[in-house]
C-alpha cells in the first residue's frame, strides 16, 4: 500500500476539505439556522443522543475520577508547583505517574551528557 501522495492530489484535498466546510457553513447559516423545523430536528436529535449515552459518560466519569481530579489540580496549581508538591506529595506523584506533569527528574537523551571516549 502506498501511503505517498504528491503535491498535486494533496493540494486537490485540501481544495475539496475547503469546499465542504465552506458549503457546510454556507447551508448552515442560510437554510438550517433560521428554519424552525430543522432545528427542532436537530433538538431532537441531541436530546435523544444525550438519553442514549447518558450512563456511557457517568460511567468514564466513574472510572477516570481520580485523574479528572488531578487534572483540576494541576489547572489549579499550574504556575505553583513547588507549593503543590509541598501540599500534597502524594498527589504530586500520582500526577507524575498518570503524566499529567512531566518527570522533573527525567532526562532526554539531548541533556544526557555523552560519553567520552578516552581514544580519542
Amino acid at each position: 500500500m502506498d501511503l505517498e501522495i504528491d503535491n498535486a492530489k494533496l493540494i486537490e484535498i485540501l481544495n475539496a476539505y475547503k469546499r465542504k466546510v465552506d458549503y457546510d457553513y454556507e447551508r448552515y447559516h442560510t437554510k438550517i439556522k433560521d428554519n424552525p423545523e430543522e432545528m427542532a430536528k436537530r433538538r431532537e436529535i441531541s436530546r435523544n443522543h444525550y438519553q442514549k449515552n447518558k450512563d456511557k459518560k457517568k460511567q468514564y466519569y466513574l472510572e477516570n475520577k481520580q485523574r479528572v481530579r488531578l487534572m483540576s489540580l494541576r489547572r489549579y496549581y499550574k504556575d505553583r508547583m513547588d507549593e503543590l508538591k509541598e501540599k500534597m506529595p502524594f498527589e504530586y506523584e500520582m500526577m507524575i505517574e498518570y503524566n499529567i506533569i512531566p518527570d522533573p527528574n527525567h532526562q532526554t537523551p539531548k541533556e544526557q551528557e555523552s560519553p567520552v571516549h578516552a581514544d580519542a
